[in-house]
């Protein structure tokens, strides 16, 4: 008897560190959002390491974003929950690039840190400015969007 009493006790203990966690998802986060993928080019070519951002047409109280892999896709993200919220959106886009860092300073010596450059133009990294545009309905959405010739402009 004893050794059923600690199975079911263990049994319980188990449960209770790793298999009932509950869900952490917000409960106004809508639960129908749609799966949407951006794909940003420049010139023609993949845009990686980029952050989008929707700014929508209506007041939302979760940020859409993603950041572009290496072929300039981003599959977008609420709240750091798979999709995006149905709605009207601008596309807000920003790249950062650090050019001229010194060799010292990536093993952890004092050096030279660079200089920060945006290579979006301007108008894309403000949802003000931006003439990007996207509208998430109920079926999945796929968007490529060409942002030009690459900028270099100094951060501010």
């Amino acid at each position: 008897m004893k050794k059923i009493l600690a199975l079911v006790v263990g049994a319980v203990v188990a449960l209770g560190c790793c298999g009932c966690k509950k869900d952490q998802r917000p409960a106004d986060l809508p639960e129908d959002m749609t799966p949407c993928k951006i794909t940003l080019t420049q010139e023609g070519k993949p845009v990686a390491d980029a952050t989008i951002e929707f700014s929508y047409s209506t007041p939302m109280k979760y940020t859409t974003s993603a950041s572009t892999d290496e072929n300039g896709v981003a599959t977008m993200v609420t709240y750091g929950f798979a999709g995006a919220q149905q709605g009207t959106a601008k596309v807000v886009v920003r790249k950062l690039v650090t050019e001229g860092a010194s060799e010292a300073e990536e093993y952890g010596e004092t050096g030279d840190s660079g200089s920060d450059f945006n290579v979006v133009a301007a108008k894309y990294r403000s949802a003000e400015t931006t003439d990007l545009e996207i509208t998430i309905g109920k079926e999945n959405v796929e968007e490529t969007f060409e942002l030009g010739p690459a900028v270099h402009d100094p951060a501010k």
